[in-house]
């Protein structure tokens, strides 16, 4: 067992060390501000949860826990925002290139419009050349 803990933190501290040479080449070796902001997030909102837990009367055990999750989230989420911006390699995997052409649009049809108009002129069976004008809803006369 002690061989897999020495194996994790290896690995954590390597990770680790790895991310705080991206922040200090992004941020030109501010180590206050590369590490002092996520610090500062983890550490408010620790706080903000503890004291509503605390002022609500729930038990430390039921809030404590979320609030070390939440503020690990929210440290974690300054870091990656402040992480130097990388444009993604242009790769279509195993396909190559797209050799298909961008399909054009269908041929407007104007008849189609004209069936759709019609269909929205009013009809009444009793006196077809007699038609009442229209109005706008609410109009004043």
């Amino acid at each position: 067992m002690p061989h897999h803990i020495g194996l994790i933190w290896s690995r954590m501290s390597r990770r680790l060390h790895g991310l705080e040479r991206e922040l200090d080449s992004a941020h030109r070796g501010n180590r206050m501000y590369s590490w002092g902001l996520p610090a500062a997030a983890l550490l408010l909102c620790f706080t903000i949860l503890v004291v509503a837990g605390a002022l609500s009367g729930v038990p430390i055990v039921e809030f404590l826990p979320i609030a070390i999750f939440e503020g690990l989230v929210m440290a974690g989420l300054f870091i990656a925002c402040m992480m130097p911006a990388v444009s993604p390699p242009d790769d279509r995997g195993d396909r190559g290139p797209d050799p298909d052409p961008t399909p054009t649009p269908p041929p407007a049809d104007p008849s189609v419009w004209v069936r759709l108009l019609a269909d929205l002129e009013p009809r009444s069976p009793s006196n077809a050349d007699e038609r009442k004008p229209r109005e706008l809803t609410g109009a004043s006369r």
